[in-house]
């Protein structure tokens, strides 16, 4: 009886360690593609950002729950939205005046833009890690505090 057991267990146990590996490559593919999705919609200027976390002016982490913050790269303008991404309630457009991306060795993508608008002339930096379509992203306008938020980074879609 004790070897049955036994032999149960030993063919189980790769079984069960295959599934593993499995679903851990399942998940690293499904991130890579994200990326990459994320990636071509940032390469295209069509892409936004709904922040899910954004850091307060003590610095401490908060959860977004208005999806009317947000900032949106669509039609060769920057559209910023909301206190949390540019500390007004206006939707403010701004142009674009430079536009740097990068990727470094691990392969994360690297954003930096200037932007100038009536209501708000800020940097931009958008980091996001290669194996995710997730973004940290800071706002540093020329006056005012920086603004650091988080957020899935996806395709705008024209209505």
């Amino acid at each position: 009886m004790k070897k049955v057991l036994l032999a149960a267990f030993l063919l189980i146990l790769p079984i069960a360690f295959i599934s593993a590996q499995n679903k851990k490559a399942e998940k690293e593919a499904e991130g890579i593609a994200k990326f990459e999705k994320a990636k071509a919609a940032i390469e295209a200027k069509e892409f936004v950002v709904v922040p899910d976390s954004y850091e307060k002016s003590d610095g401490s982490p908060e959860t977004n729950t208005d999806e009317a913050n947000f900032l949106s790269f669509e039609d060769g303008s920057i559209f910023l939205q909301g206190m949390i991404i540019c500390g007004n309630n206006f939707t403010n457009k701004a142009a674009v005046n430079s536009f740097d991306q990068k990727l470094d060795k691990k392969g994360n993508l690297s954003i930096t833009m200037q932007v100038s608008g009536s209501a708000i002339t800020a940097r931009i930096e958008i980091q996001m890690r290669k194996g995710s379509n997730y973004a940290d992203i800071i706002v540093t306008p020329t006056k005012g505090a920086a603004r650091k938020f988080s957020g899935e980074t996806g395709n705008y879609e024209k209505r």
